[in-house]
């Protein structure tokens, strides 16, 4: 029996933020969602671990996935790289977004990107990048906004629909099986009531 809850969603990318928590974002319908998944701690191996029965998710369409990429796009280039920033960003059922932007214990600029969700918080960090670069003749670290970066680019393939039509397929196969569902339904409960059987 075909579950009419059924909905195509469509992996993009995981991100990683050591101590914080795991981002994965995906395609749903026509909007972006993204799974904030709980940091808990080294595994064995020695690797990252997170707990993927512990998330929160929510999702947004293009308006502020455009929002999102601006306020990025603004600290990376460099008019905002040296301001405080704080936007909140209401989401359905009450969750809430907040984009971040400050520093750090080490007076290092930081982003964040934190959900809040049925009074339960997860934070994630972007990561950073330090570098060394010749500027007049001199050798300075710079920091390189890497995660922020990324993100960035992801939001801006999703506003341009890339890989959008491998989605949209899955969207009309989900329609097409719904539908299929229906007439069969319907076909049955035809045949029953003239006293047919299948």
């Amino acid at each position: 029996m075909y579950n009419k809850k059924q909905s195509a969603n469509t992996y993009i990318r995981t991100l990683c933020s050591t101590g914080f928590s795991a981002l994965t974002i995906s395609f749903y319908k026509t909007n972006l969602t993204f799974r904030f998944i709980p940091y808990i701690g080294k595994g064995k191996n020695g690797l990252d671990d997170y707990n993927r029965n512990s998330f929160l998710s929510t999702s947004i369409n293009y308006e502020r996935a455009a929002l999102f990429m601006a306020i990025a796009m603004g600290i990376i280039d460099g008019r905002d790289a040296d301001k405080e920033i704080e936007a909140v960003y209401p989401c359905l059922n009450g969750t809430t977004l907040f984009f971040e932007y400050k520093p750090d214990q080490n007076n290092q600029m930081n982003a964040y990107l934190v959900i809040n969700k049925n009074n339960e918080t997860i934070p994630f960090r972007f990561s950073t990048h330090q570098v060394q670069i010749k500027d007049n003749g001199q050798i300075v670290t710079k920091v390189i906004q890497s995660g922020l970066g990324n993100f960035a680019m992801i939001l801006e393939a999703y506003l341009q629909g890339v890989g959008a039509d491998i989605h949209l397929n899955k969207l009309g196969d989900e329609l097409e099986k719904y539908q299929l569902h229906d007439q069969q339904a319907f076909i049955t409960t035809e045949n029953n009531n003239q006293g047919y059987t299948n």
